[in-house]
């Protein structure tokens, strides 16, 4: 399969983005779309690298005073100035396919090692939200079709073990940074790395990585920054921002995508929201209004399932294992095929 190239959009809105979708899905070459509305952000993301395009909007709140850095940090030549009058017209769109369709290919080296797991990670904006849960459904959905490893590095109360069935384990060698590795109840692809069993959490992720037996690593990281997941961050290949249908919720979300504004911090990979409602039908904030607000694309939206997820819970079963035709696990199932396609 062809390499894929990254375009980021820095500023403007979702309406941008999505034009910048459209103009180069009729490219040779796969084109992954990320936008950032925060200019702090999309530079952190270009110090990541693996950029091969940036689209910004000067005009976006935020932009403006960055806007000759953000121009500085990437190459000339594959960075695209969109003035007010561009934005409407799509100026801006020849350019960007000329840009696109003229990268250089990456040749393949046979002796190259293998790419490790995937790195899909699910953030808190704050605690409460069902970070857990998204992730071991996420988890769940990935491993009906590939080996995937699950890992609860968030801090709390260790509450994955109180979702899911667990079989046998399978120890780990002495000095290890893990204890152990479980097994789950009727997904056979599906592991999980409690809590409870990190010995070293900072070390963790490198040596299941290193161990080759998985296509994904889902991280569980709670709502809190801890040295664990600060450690982890800048490795993720794709990152949920789980957040409430609420106005609380998106100022925190607002807060931690700021906080990961920071070069040490910034995931390498894509960013997005995983919103769920558990707003009341009278609740005037929408999911577009979220969006406007956070600055970041969502990429699903869990619906109200109250008695599903304690019924699954109780049953410490997956929604998406437990009730697979019901609405909200198709809808966590979507979160997790966004995020592995962004990965």
């Amino acid at each position: 399969m062809p390499e894929r190239l990254l375009v980021l959009v820095a500023g403007g809105d979702p309406r941008l983005a999505e034009a910048v979708r459209r103009c180069v899905a009729p490219c040779r070459r796969p084109v992954a779309v990320q936008w950032l509305r925060d200019g702090a952000l999309a530079l952190a993301r270009l110090g990541g690298g693996d950029v091969d395009a940036l689209l910004i909007d000067p005009a976006s709140e935020g932009i403006g005073d960055l806007l000759e850095v953000l121009r500085a940090a990437c190459p000339r030549d594959r960075t695209i100035v969109v003035s007010e009058s561009q934005s409407e017209s799509q100026d801006w769109s020849a350019e960007l396919r000329q840009v696109v369709e003229t990268r250089p290919r990456q040749p393949d080296s046979p002796g190259a090692p293998r790419r490790g797991p995937k790195r899909i990670g699910f953030l808190g904006a704050k605690g409460g939200v069902g970070t857990t849960t998204v992730a071991l459904n996420a988890a769940s959905a990935l491993a009906r079709t590939h080996a995937t490893l699950l890992v609860e590095l968030g801090s709390g109360n260790d509450t994955l073990k109180l979702h899911v069935r667990t079989t046998a384990r399978s120890l780990s060698p002495p000095g290890a940074a893990l204890n152990c590795l479980w097994s789950v109840k009727d997904i056979s692809r599906l592991r999980v790395a409690l809590a409870q069993d990190l010995v070293d959490s900072d070390k963790v992720c490198g040596e299941l990585e290193a161990a080759g037996e998985s296509e994904y690593l889902v991280l569980d990281l709670g709502s809190t920054l801890t040295p664990a997941v600060i450690g982890a961050l800048p490795g993720i290949d794709a990152l949920g921002v789980v957040v409430d249908l609420e106005m609380l919720s998106a100022e925190c979300a607002r807060r931690v995508l700021s906080t990961l504004g920071q070069p040490d911090l910034c995931p390498r990979g894509s960013i997005g929201m995983v919103v769920v409602n558990r707003a009341s039908l009278a609740c005037p904030f929408s999911v577009d209004e979220m969006q406007r607000l956070v600055g970041v694309p969502v990429l699903g939206t869990i619906p109200s399932a109250g008695d599903l997820c304690s019924s699954a819970q109780k049953a410490r079963r997956p929604v998406v294992a437990f009730d697979a035709e019901s609405l909200a696990a198709q809808s966590l199932v979507q979160v997790a095929f966004s995020l592995a396609e962004l990965a």
